[in-house]
C-alpha cells in the first residue's frame, strides 16, 4: 500500500554522522522505492517532481537490477549516487539503503531536517506530515 512506511532506521548502519534507513519491499521498481524512501526522509518536494532524474535515470536504474537474460535475478554489485542531500546504496540483490542528509534529525522522522530554513512546516513549527499534533 502506497501510503505505509517503507523506511527503517538502521542504527548499526550510521556512518560519518549520518543516519541510516534500510528500505523495505521489493514488489516496486528500484527506482520507484527510492523516491518513495527519500520522500519518507527528507519531506516531499512539491516543486520538484523529477528530482531523481537530477543524478540518475530511474530507467536504467531499473534496468541495471532486472533479472538476467536467462532469467536469473541479480545478486551482485551495487550503485552508489547522491539524490536530494541522501546517499544512496542499491545492491545487486534490490536492497536498498539510504542515509540521510547530514543535519537530518533521525528522533524526528518527519521529513524534515534540523535547522532547515526551507523544511515543511505548519504554524506551530512542527512538520505537517506528522500526526501527534506537533
Amino acid at each position: 500500500m502506497k501510503n505505509e512506511r517503507i523506511t527503517e532506521r538502521a542504527m548499526d548502519l550510521d556512518r560519518d554522522e549520518r543516519a541510516a534507513y534500510q528500505v523495505s519491499g521489493t514488489d516496486e521498481d528500484v527506482s520507484t522505492r527510492v523516491i518513495r524512501a527519500v520522500e519518507e526522509i527528507v519531506g516531499d518536494d512539491e516543486s520538484n517532481r523529477t528530482w531523481l532524474y537530477d543524478s540518475v535515470d530511474p530507467d536504467a536504474l531499473d534496468a541495471i537490477f532486472d533479472d538476467k537474460h536467462d532469467g536469473t535475478p541479480r545478486t551482485d554489485g551495487k550503485v552508489v549516487f547522491t539524490a536530494q542531500r541522501c546517499e544512496i546504496v542499491v545492491h545487486g540483490d534490490g536492497s536498498l539503503v539510504i542515509y540521510a542528509p547530514e543535519d537530518h534529525d533521525p528522533e524526528d522522522d518527519s521529513g524534515t531536517t534540523r535547522d532547515s530554513p526551507d523544511g515543511p512546516q505548519n504554524e506551530s513549527g512542527g512538520s505537517p506530515n506528522r500526526s501527534d499534533g506537533s
